[in-house]
């Protein structure tokens, strides 16, 4: 057992270690037995490395974080040390992380050391703003007015510090990086408020008042990204034009078209793309030029660009948006509401954006999983699959493209995606023909004869739920399937918004939409007394028997999985139907517990699916698929 925070952190880096070069093995061995020798002792080291650090954070963190007792000084040094260095997208996800700052800042507030508090608020802050949902964000929001005071006291803050600049230096860096951090808030949401974010940059501002009390070098660090965020409120006023107050526009209207002539005197890889992008986008926008005129600008502006972050570094997200990341994630809808705008044929229309999403999936597959700021990388992604999924016309190319994203972040729940698709496949086709009156109302009928005749409709239906389903997940791809220890109240809380995410992004495509009801209910019970979210009505929905069918799915491949949950160890289908058969009536269907006891034939097809050998075999075949 571990006796201090940083041993923590040294012998968490050797079992990960050892789980990397077990990866390692999987991604050269193509003999299936082997690689099912190895996924399975995968498995094991995974599950060990779980447990024992889950045993060393019970022992070293928790009692620190939920225990009333004061923190003695030494223990706070240690946290605060490596809340900041070791723990920072290592051992602790966001939450875990927040929750220390919280401990921290209380602690030092006791104490009196206002430097060390204010330290620990703003990092509370810039955590929780950009990474946690529910109460830890509202806290977020609730510190800033906390922390924006001082930028009007800079005089306070020198005074304070007693001539230590660096110290003083540092105070002000953090409090900067907290209103950065809301502006990046801001920014993140679906539906931008362009003017919260100018406010964000006005107080920002407020700091060129006290240019003299810093040397050049400082300055430049902090007028740089100063100036870097201006840029950024262009470019999001550009992309979110039709949504900017007209005062607003009448403002910042003419500013577009003189920055985009100076980037046009200088050569490519010079110009600041914000400003040249943000041009186009806009003369798009405000109808200043045809659509075609700025797709072709912008189509081959995005080529032209090679300069690419290192997803290894982890500050790539903080550096100029020159990348092929950043035209992605930002100028994909535009360019589809330009092809939407064209004057031509909507055959032509269609190939254009078949050839465009192409290209955005393709470039997303080559993005690594692993890689420095993931929760960026998530919500990044998140947002664009939020944008695009509402211009593709083809429910094919739409669950595939969905697949692309959940791929790009995790694939244990692509996988756990296509396992409880082929789950409900297999049960849906056997109670079809034996009990059609069940799902009159999906069909809209009250003729089983009917039911039975669209069968295959009924299947696709269900196939395609089940496939998209956990779409919400990539928004806490740091946390769920992979966690190496037990969940903390507030973290799962915060899972417990994806079935809300995987409906919203659904309910974005008119193809898709049948399958959003299915995926918001399907961890509520079947008596609707349980589960979440508690706003929806399971047993008001048309899509009931189905939603409770991916319930009992979802749940049966959560249970019996013997490779991808690090947090349990996965159990024989037949204890698994017998934990199914207490909970008929209240968390499952009881029809459908029955049925699957019933018939024999089914219940062995299950099993075996769901057995070692067929997950492997499953397993085995994504995996050389799609790594």
């Amino acid at each position: 057992m571990v006796n201090t925070i940083p041993e923590l952190y040294r012998e968490y880096r050797k079992r990960l270690e050892k789980v990397d070069l077990i990866e390692k093995q999987l991604l050269d061995t193509d003999n299936q037995a082997e690689w099912t020798r190895l996924l399975l002792h995968k498995s094991e080291v995974v599950r060990s490395f779980y447990q024992e650090t889950e045993k060393e954070l019970n022992s070293l963190i928790n009692p620190i974080l939920y225990s009333e007792k004061p923190l003695d000084d030494e223990t706070a040094r240690q946290l605060y040390e490596c809340a900041y260095d070791y723990f920072n997208n290592v051992i602790c996800d966001d939450v875990l992380e927040s929750q220390m700052f919280v401990r921290l800042w209380k602690h030092y507030r006791d104490c009196g050391d206002e430097f060390h508090e204010r330290s620990c608020r703003c990092a509370f802050s810039n955590n929780a703003f950009l990474n946690v949902e529910g109460n830890l964000r509202k806290m977020a929001l609730d510190q800033v007015e906390w922390v924006a005071a001082y930028v009007e006291k800079i005089d306070y803050l020198r005074r304070l510090h007693k001539g230590d600049r660096v110290a003083f230096f540092k105070d002000v860096k953090r409090v900067l990086e907290t209103l950065h951090s809301q502006y990046e808030m801001e920014r993140s949401q679906f539906e931008p408020n362009v003017n919260r974010m100018i406010d964000c940059f006005n107080r920002l501002s407020k700091i060129r008042k006290y240019r003299g009390y810093f040397s050049e070098e400082e300055w430049e660090q902090i007028e740089k990204p100063l100036n870097e965020v201006g840029t950024d409120v262009m470019f999001m006023a550009a992309l979110n034009w039709n949504s900017v107050d007209k005062q607003l526009k009448e403002f910042i209207g003419p500013a577009y078209p003189i920055g985009f002539i100076d980037q046009t005197k200088l050569p490519v890889e010079q110009r600041d793309t914000k400003v040249y992008v943000g041009y186009i986008v806009y003369a798009f926008y405000s109808g200043l030029l045809k659509p075609e005129q700025t797709f072709t600008l912008l189509r081959s502006y995005s080529r032209s660009i090679v300069k690419e972050y290192d997803f290894n570094d982890p500050n790539w997200h903080e550096q100029p948006a020159d990348s092929r990341f950043a035209m992605m994630t930002t100028t994909t809808k535009p360019m589809f509401e330009m092809i939407d705008a064209f004057s031509c044929d909507s055959a032509k229309k269609k190939r254009m954006k078949a050839e465009l999403l192409y290209e955005v999936k393709t470039y997303i597959e080559t993005i690594p999983r692993e890689c420095a700021c993931k929760e960026y990388l998530d919500q990044s992604l998140y947002h664009l699959l939020y944008d695009l999924i509402a211009f593709i016309d083809d429910d094919a190319m739409a669950i595939e493209f969905i697949d692309s994203m959940i791929i790009s972040r995790q694939m244990a729940t692509l996988i756990h995606t296509v396992m409880t698709a082929k789950l409900s496949e297999a049960i849906l086709d056997r109670l079809v023909d034996a009990h059609p009156e069940m799902f009159l109302t999906v069909m809209g009928t009250d003729d089983p004869a009917y039911v039975t005749a669209h069968k295959k409709a009924l299947m696709t239906l269900m196939y395609n739920s089940a496939r998209c389903h956990d779409i919400g997940k990539i928004l806490i791809a740091n946390i769920i399937n992979t966690q190496i220890r037990r969940l903390s109240d507030m973290e799962y809380s915060y899972i417990k918004f994806h079935p809300k995410w995987s409906y919203e992004i659904l309910m974005r495509n008119r193809l898709l939409r049948p399958y959003a009801e299915i995926a918001l209910g399907h961890h509520r019970s079947y008596d609707g007394k349980r589960g979440y979210p508690k706003y929806f009505d399971n047993r008001a929905s048309k899509y009931n028997i189905l939603i409770d069918l991916l319930t009992v799915c979802d749940c049966m491949d959560a249970a019996t999985d013997v490779f991808g949950r690090n947090y349990m160890r996965g159990k024989r289908f037949e204890s698994v139907i017998a934990e199914f058969h207490k909970g008929a009536g209240t968390q499952y269907n009881p029809d459908i517990i029955a049925f699957l006891e019933s018939d024999k034939e089914l219940y062995r097809e299950i099993e075996e699916l769901t057995s070692e050998q067929g997950r492997a075999k499953l397993y085995y075949h994504i995996y050389r698929q799609y790594r």
